[in-house]
């Protein structure tokens, strides 16, 4: 198989990030720690992409997102001169963006896998492997982690570990997926920018509700006793205490103390601390990051500005939040290989606003037309949308009230 050699290093100097204009010094333990992706957030917990994803609503944004693009065909469509588009459903482009793009990679494994890619690391990256006549034959998705993307002289280089081997690629043979706020080298992170501290917010509050659980789900308490304990006291009764009330196990036992002896609580209860409210708010903030509105990850809400229908909403869905992740893929697809070229992909989302059957139905009947005037769509044009076989003949045209009762040329 023919693979570009590995390219130069020379590099020209870098820009930083959008929301971060400041070089990274080595006295600086933050930006070293932003570097290696263990930065901490406010709360305490590291938020990463493996970290992350351990959160349920972090899983639920990543997996609604990049399922819904995986399930979208991609189309190429060569452009006539007076404007129409013709598909070209049998071009080798189309078999490896819908069926198999490698050998061990289904279509929408691909998919999900770059978007998902895109939404924990800010890009998604694959290298069109070509053969002898530089004709693509594979493409093969690569993991963001340890990828180097580099300016030489005007030109990303991306340097990357594939089959082992240190590899270099010139940005003509690896298609870049950015997400939001690319910066000419790399993009923005959901959870390392929007989401990073409402993430690691709830990483810590899902540790303080595991220990509450694991410790009985009882409050920290101080044992205040009349008079004065010596050391050995203490170290006994802390030892029985321990033994007796420690865990889930052990919460079922009475707690028995003498006349000398009170409880005084130390922390407050996971009602008084409001811990449901919080991790409740935790999930729309986290949503909203991922451009989500949270009902559409079983959060329940009163109501939504999205819709009444399903309908209204998968459109929404579509216009708001994946309509930015289709722009891009769509124009570094045919930027990459269409360039100079009359064929374009397309992104094809008619499954998403794909209506009820009575609605369905009650559209078909008016883009036929009838006795209210002509119609835009044929019958076979309806049948065809629903995977049904096309009649031919006077089927294959739109509705016209004037020749409707004129026999076709074929039919005299």
């Amino acid at each position: 198989m023919f693979k570009i050699p590995f390219l130069s290093r020379n590099t020209t100097k870098t820009v930083s990030n959008t929301a971060d204009q400041k070089d990274i010094t080595v006295q600086d333990i933050n930006s070293l720690s932003d570097l290696f992706g263990v930065m901490p957030s406010l709360a305490g917990p590291a938020v990463t992409p493996k970290t992350s994803m351990k959160v349920s609503i972090v899983f639920a944004c990543v997996r609604l997102i990049s399922g819904a693009i995986a399930q979208m065909p991609v189309h190429i469509f060569e452009r006539g001169d007076n404007g129409d588009k013709t598909r070209l459903a049998n071009h080798t482009l189309a078999n490896l963006f819908n069926l198999q793009p490698t050998a061990v990679w289904s279509a929408a494994t691909f998919w999900e896998f770059i978007v998902a890619s895109v939404l924990l690391h800010g890009d998604g990256y694959a290298v069109l492997l070509r053969d002898r006549n530089g004709d693509i034959e594979e493409i093969l998705p690569i993991s963001p982690v340890g990828m180097n993307v580099v300016n030489n002289n005007g030109r990303l280089n991306y340097f990357f570990t594939l089959d082992g081997t240190a590899r270099g690629f010139d940005q003509d043979d690896i298609l870049h997926f950015p997400g939001f706020g690319f910066n000419g080298l790399k993009s923005m992170s959901v959870i390392q920018w929007g989401a990073f501290n409402s993430i690691g917010l709830e990483l810590a509050m899902e540790q303080h509700s595991g220990e509450f659980f694991k410790s009985g789900s009882t409050q920290r308490v101080a044992v205040v006793k009349k008079g004065k304990w010596d050391e050995e006291q203490k170290e006994k009764f802390r030892t029985a205490w321990v033994k007796a009330y420690g865990g889930v196990e052990n919460s079922k036992f009475p707690l028995v103390l003498d006349e000398s002896t009170d409880i005084k609580a130390l922390s407050l209860s996971a009602k008084d601390s409001q811990l449901l409210e919080s991790r409740e708010f935790q999930i729309t903030d986290i949503a909203r990051a991922f451009g989500l509105p949270s009902f559409m990850v079983n959060q329940e809400q009163k109501s939504t500005s999205w819709g009444s229908g399903i309908g209204e909403i998968g459109l929404s869905f579509l216009r708001f939040t994946l309509g930015p992740h289709l722009n891009r893929f769509e124009q570094e697809i045919n930027r990459k290989l269409f360039l100079k070229k009359t064929m374009f992909a397309e992104f094809i989302a008619a499954n998403l606003m794909r209506l009820t059957l009575k609605d369905r139905n009650e559209a078909y009947r008016q883009a036929i037309g009838g006795s209210q005037g002509p119609g835009w769509m044929s019958i076979d044009e309806v049948r065809k949308l629903e995977n049904l076989p096309e009649f031919g003949g006077k089927y294959a045209l739109p509705y016209d009230p004037i020749a409707n009762n004129q026999p076709m040329e074929n039919e005299s």
